[in-house]
């Protein structure tokens, strides 16, 4: 399922450090040409990948594979958990995730024969962050727990990271407690540990929570902070991000002055740092609350400013986006042939990013496949050479005398064996590399959105009611049936927190009932 990133855009998942400067790749490259040692061209090749790091992935990516290429069985440990490490950040950062789960998990067992407690526990984390990006929430945690338990055994400082990435899980699987829990642990060591900015983050995180669990002063108090050390460090995009949420908490409150007020102070410092997709959802907001106050024309006009922004950047998601902004405003304007036609455009996107999504997962999927195959073709090459040499030994040897003969004759077949022992074990792991990656491709590809505990028939509800329930009505209420709060509904219907009570209002008048319990009630009697 695709999953809106403006949330997470806010839940900060960091994974490695920053670059090393780009100003020694010229000398490096001069060191490699001058050298024929194995292992210090692995390296060499390993320190200029590392210097594109998060500069030019591409490149970063095309090094470390050379460097993958030198190694063998001797080769230190140490060296390939630094290669598979970066090509691992490359295909995270790039959101191929499988791949990059492929590299991690190769790095694990490396890892663990250099004694490096730090990477593993890094590779275990990022292996994590990946699962969360898939949606494959407990693993995901399974990943994160074990990160962290190596990092508190070894007091190691990014143990506030793993508080913060198993907050930021367990909030997208909605257990709002754990992820309470686990934020607020990752906010106490930072105010201990003095870490301004990444407190600021954390306080986001938590105001994010708040909200969700419909505690909307809390969240303004969460939001607030964080603002205030925003504003201290400067950090514009933090401040234009922490505005924006204060201003939809406000909108939560039906406190709408307010939140006009914070909207276009966001509104003023994205379009100061150029944060476009930000912009148009914030944009969307503002002419929703416009909407709200009856002025109509006011917000088509910031819509209209928000997709002429869409058409620069070329966002399906942000074209979504936009219709669906456009279908509410005209719902509550009462033009409703107009919001049945957006509703049309919005789920036309919608189809068609969920199309491109599978397409890119199997794409993925096929350029892992396709980096095993080539390393599995390269070390077959290796092989066969290895064996050629071996022939090629015995027959000068044959040469020699029939003693040097019989002699290379015994080495060579030795050799032989060895290299058909390592020819079979490489097509072993190839097999079952391709086998697991198959297998987890077809699970992701077959499982979908869990279904709702209560079935709720639109005919028959309707059949039993005086004035039937509209489809957004509805739509509303069985999303309130499955669990999920106003806010939860709210982001998944792309509408505002105020239009999904409009409209459970109106559903709990049709059905005769004043609250969510007696609703569900309603429903099991009448199944």
């Amino acid at each position: 399922m695709l999953k809106l990133p403006w949330l997470l855009i806010l839940f900060i998942c960091t994974i490695g450090d920053a670059a090393a400067s780009g100003g020694g790749v010229d000398s490096l490259k001069t060191a490699l040409s001058k050298t024929t040692n194995n292992n210090a061209r692995i390296d060499l090749f390993t320190e200029i990948a590392n210097q594109f790091r998060n500069k030019d992935g591409d490149s970063m990516r095309w090094y470390a594979e050379q460097a993958l290429l030198l190694t063998d069985e001797k080769t230190s440990p140490v060296a390939i958990v630094k290669v598979l490490n970066l090509i691992g950040i490359y295909h995270f950062q790039t959101a191929a995730y499988d791949s990059a789960i492929y590299y991690f998990e190769r790095g694990i067992p490396n890892a663990q024969l250099a004694g490096d407690t730090a990477q593993l526990a890094s590779f275990l984390n990022n292996i994590g962050l990946c699962f969360t990006y898939k949606s494959a929430y407990d693993k995901a945690i399974d990943y994160h727990l074990q990160a962290l338990a190596i990092r508190e055994a070894a007091n190691d400082p990014k143990v506030s990271s793993s508080y913060n990435n198993l907050g930021i899980t367990y909030e997208r699987m909605n257990d709002l407690a754990n992820a309470e829990k686990y934020q607020l642990k990752a906010l106490e060591l930072k105010r201990q540990e003095g870490q301004r900015l990444p407190l600021a983050n954390s306080l986001l995180n938590l105001g994010i929570i708040k909200r969700k669990q419909e505690q909307y002063k809390e969240a303004i108090a969460y939001y607030e902070e964080s603002l205030a050390i925003a504003r201290e460090f400067n950090d514009e995009k933090k401040i234009a991000n922490a505005l924006n949420n204060i201003g939809s908490a406000y909108v939560s409150l039906n406190d709408l002055k307010k939140a006009v007020g914070y909207f276009e102070e966001s509104i003023v410092l994205k379009r100061k740092i150029d944060d476009l997709q930000g912009l148009t959802r914030t944009l969307g907001e503002l002419a929703e609350v416009r909407a709200f106050y009856g002025n109509f024309a006011g917000a088509r006009a910031l819509l209209f400013e928000a997709e002429a922004i869409a058409a620069t950047i070329s966002s399906r998601e942000i074209e979504h986006l936009i219709y669906r902004n456009r279908a509410n405003i005209e719902e509550m304007a009462g033009n409703y042939k107009a919001a049945l036609e957006f509703e049309r455009k919005s789920s036309g996107v919608w189809s068609e990013m969920v199309s491109q999504e599978k397409n890119d997962r199997i794409a993925e999927l096929e350029v892992a496949f396709s980096t095993v195959q080539k390393e599995a073709q390269i070390e077959r090459l290796s092989l066969q050479n290895q064996v050629n040499d071996a022939k090629a030994a015995s027959e000068r040897a044959w040469f020699t005398g029939i003693v040097i003969c019989l002699s290379m004759l015994v080495i060579g077949l030795m050799i032989y064996a060895t290299m058909q022992g390592k020819h079979r074990k490489a097509e072993m792991i190839i097999q079952e590399h391709q086998f697991d990656a198959l297998q987890r491709r077809y699970v992701d590809l077959l499982e979908g959105p869990m279904a709702t505990e209560l079935a709720v028939d639109f005919a028959t509800i309707n059949s039993k009611l005086l004035d039937p329930l509209t489809e957004r009505e509805f739509e509303a209420f069985t999303l309130s049936l499955a669990g999920q709060t106003n806010q939860e509904i709210a982001n998944n219907l792309f509408v505002s927190i105020n239009t999904v009570k409009f409209h459970l209002r109106n559903v709990y008048t049709k059905l005769g009932v004043s609250n969510r319990k007696e609703a569900v009630e309603y429903v099991v009697s009448s199944s």
